[in-house]
């Protein structure tokens, strides 16, 4: 074990924040390479509880229950120290700093939204060692727009592991098109359920579904009641993300207003489903329109519909950009190459001592 380099991930609600991608996955593969990796996460969600090497935390979400919840980390749970902290979710950010603080331990954070070059971040002076950017865009946009120096920074781009499932059923007598995302206006829901309006209106015969990440159920049912489509969308859980998810679509769109990093389209992508997605930074990167899927503009249901129109009317043709997609996104998105420079990043930082952290 004293070989080992340990790292604790600082996860907030697993299941949601990670878009269903399973931590195990990775930490299997670190344990390879030589890093021992833990999770302290706010919430286990869905995911399986009987991994020790997760620990669930809420408190930490808390701001008044940080300290003692510190404390309880390592009387109650018997974590020891690691040599490095890696903050996974925005939602740990504040934790990160006191933890790091606390335990005089380095630690790296991700930035995976472009949100947060609006909302900006707090970061320690003393313990903080990089970012790790989740996309080439992303990380341009942290040095153009916050003067971020680029040595800090580092691009990894996160694995997708698509889980083993049974293949989509090819004898269905009508094509369902889903998209999934948090519970906000920007991320399009409104423009996806206009377009499904359209589509239906040319007598088309299609099934929408919606996995939304919020408790806005409620509203995007009666939005599709008010367009008169709501015996045609279904309306589910973010948690359904996962095999059962990908295995009923035909095509998955992503009709985000605003930049995304685009980790769920990655997800449709690399499972060969036939893609759809908005001309914003982060998805237009991941997408060869016309070879890997389409793109279309922000905020355009008419654009929308025309284009599940077009793969709906030549199912050959989103066979193959599926295909094309799939090939594509697991080669980029690779959880091997993910682990291997996540490896080398956490042994680097480990060997910083607290005499050399920069004041």
């Amino acid at each position: 074990m004293s070989d080992l380099t340990e790292v604790v991930f600082l996860a907030g609600r697993l299941g949601l924040d990670d878009d269903g991608q399973p931590m195990t996955v990775l930490m299997d593969r670190l344990e390879r390479r030589g890093v021992l990796a833990r999770v302290i996460c706010l919430s286990r969600g869905s995911s399986p509880g009987s991994d020790p090497r997760v620990l669930e935390f809420p408190a930490l979400g808390h701001r008044w229950l940080k300290t003692l919840s510190i404390r309880r980390l390592h009387l109650e749970a018997g974590l020891e120290h690691p040599c490095v902290l890696h903050v996974l979710h925005e939602p740990m950010a504040a934790a990160a700093l006191a933890l790091a603080d606390s335990w005089r331990l380095p630690y790296v954070q991700t930035v995976d939204d472009f949100g947060i070059l609006e909302r900006g971040f707090k970061l320690s002076r003393r313990w903080f060692r990089g970012l790790i950017a989740t996309s080439p865009e992303l990380a341009h946009e942290l040095v153009w727009a916050l003067g971020f120096p680029a040595e800090k920074i580092s691009m990894i781009a996160p694995g997708v592991s698509p889980s083993p499932a049974a293949p989509r059923s090819t004898d269905r007598k009508i094509p369902v098109i889903g998209t999934a995302g948090p519970s906000r206006e920007s991320s399009g829901f409104a423009v996806f359920l206009e377009a499904a309006r359209q589509v239906l209106g040319t007598g088309r015969d299609a099934e929408f579904l919606i996995a939304s990440q919020g408790k806005d159920a409620l509203d995007l049912r009666r939005h599709a009641q008010s367009l008169g489509i709501a015996d045609r969308v279904s309306v589910a859980d973010f948690a359904m993300i996962g095999p059962r998810f990908w295995t009923v679509l035909d095509i998955y769109c992503q009709p985000s207003l605003v930049p995304s990093t685009g980790h769920t389209l990655a997800l449709a992508l690399s499972e060969g489903v036939p893609t759809i997605a908005t001309q914003v930074k982060g998805l237009r990167g991941l997408i060869d329109h016309g070879s890997t899927g389409l793109v279309v503009p922000p905020g355009s249901p008419e654009s929308l519909a025309a284009a599940i129109i077009e793969l709906l009317d030549h199912p050959d043709q989103a066979t193959l950009m599926g295909s094309r997609g799939q090939e594509a996104t697991r080669a980029r998105f690779d959880v091997e190459i993910e682990a291997d420079l996540l490896a080398a990043l956490y042994r680097r930082h480990a060997t910083l001592s607290e005499t050399q952290a920069p004041q």
